[in-house]
């Protein structure tokens, strides 16, 4: 019996892990598609990848492209951006994922980066954006 208690607990930690890792990877696509629209300045795009509810109908989409416009003119293009942390969590039904990045740009910059994505329906879409060249302030803000 208590065997079988055990690979039930197991199970759940696996399910667990795997459900995370999944979400990690689809908000990974976004986070992709979000640098190649910010690099090529597809704004169509860019607006699309942010959350209806959240950003759009909150009235705050504009706030977001003056971060990205200082983003822009003060360190140009993302040439790389590499993931070195995340966090996932499930909330009132509503499945968050927060990446950090590590991000070089073409004025020769390294800038650390912090998305936060929301599952809502099939998709993750960005619900905040912040950027610093002290990784200990992306680091250090509410995760």
């Amino acid at each position: 019996m208590k065997n079988l208690k055990l690979f039930g607990i197991l199970m759940i930690f696996a399910g667990l892990f795997f459900s995370s890792c999944e979400s990690v990877n689809e908000a990974q696509v976004v986070a992709d598609e979000f640098y190649e629209a910010y690099n090529t300045e597809d704004e169509v795009k860019m607006e699309s990848l942010l959350d209806k509810e959240s950003v759009i109908d909150a009235g705050i989409k504009d706030e977001f492209y003056n971060v990205f416009d200082k983003h822009w003119q003060a360190f140009g293009k993302v040439t790389s951006h590499k993931k070195y942390g995340f966090s996932t969590s499930t909330n009132n039904g509503l499945t968050t994922v927060l990446l950090k990045f590590n991000c070089e740009t073409e004025k020769g910059s390294t800038v650390y980066e912090k998305i936060r994505f929301v599952k809502r329906g099939t998709g993750y879409k960005i619900i905040q954006y912040e950027y610093n060249i002290d990784k200990t302030i992306i680091d250090k803000t509410e995760d």
